[in-house]
């Protein structure tokens, strides 16, 4: 859910200045890379050009720095994100999100949390925070086009877990389709 990637893109912030934020994006980006075995205290400090000193200003431990990795995407990010996206006409709100996710190379990190999450209690936690809302934005986006609550959430049912199908399936939803599946969802009397 993301809209930032990490500390990498922005050199100016190797040396002074990171931000606990700087960290957890960088963790995401070891994620994205490697899934949760990549995330290693030697290769944030390589990638971010600090010493571990700067870690531990902001993190008691590595298990700390986990936990807040799991709630920045889970509860942080999503809090931050959604809310930006959350105004105007429903079908804009949809598309926006659909680019958010797109533009930000989102389908890794969500492969790599929900990896992560099949075995470790923090990081299912913040999965399904994550998703839930998700499923909300999605089931009021669907209410503000005019359809009745249990018609809503099964499109926002049916949109989520397409996206959740095209982390895992061997094919892609192009862009094609995911215009055509979003006309499907957003017509009335279907």
């Amino acid at each position: 859910m993301a809209v930032q990637r990490s500390a990498t893109a922005e050199p100016s912030r190797h040396r002074q200045g990171l931000r606990r934020a700087d960290w957890l994006l960088a963790g995401q980006d070891l994620l994205r890379a490697g899934g949760v075995r990549a995330v290693k205290l030697s290769a944030l400090t390589r990638t971010l050009g600090v010493t571990t000193g700067s870690f531990y200003h902001h993190f008691a431990d590595m298990s700390a720095y986990l936990d807040a990795l799991a709630e920045h995407w889970g509860e942080t990010q999503p809090a931050e994100v959604l809310p930006t996206i959350s105004d105007g006409p429903p079908l804009a709100r949809l598309t926006a999100l659909e680019a958010l996710h797109r533009t930000n190379d989102m389908e890794p990190l969500d492969r790599a949390m929900r990896a992560w999450a099949s075995d470790d209690p923090r990081a299912a936690a913040a999965v399904r925070e994550a998703d839930a809302r998700l499923l909300r934005f999605l089931e009021r986006a669907f209410a503000d086009l005019g359809f009745e609550r249990e018609d809503a959430r099964a499109r926002a049912l049916l949109m989520f877990s397409a996206g959740a199908a095209n982390i895992y399936a061997p094919w892609r939803i192009d862009g094609t389709g995911r215009r055509r599946m979003l006309a499907v969802l957003t017509a009335p009397g279907r």
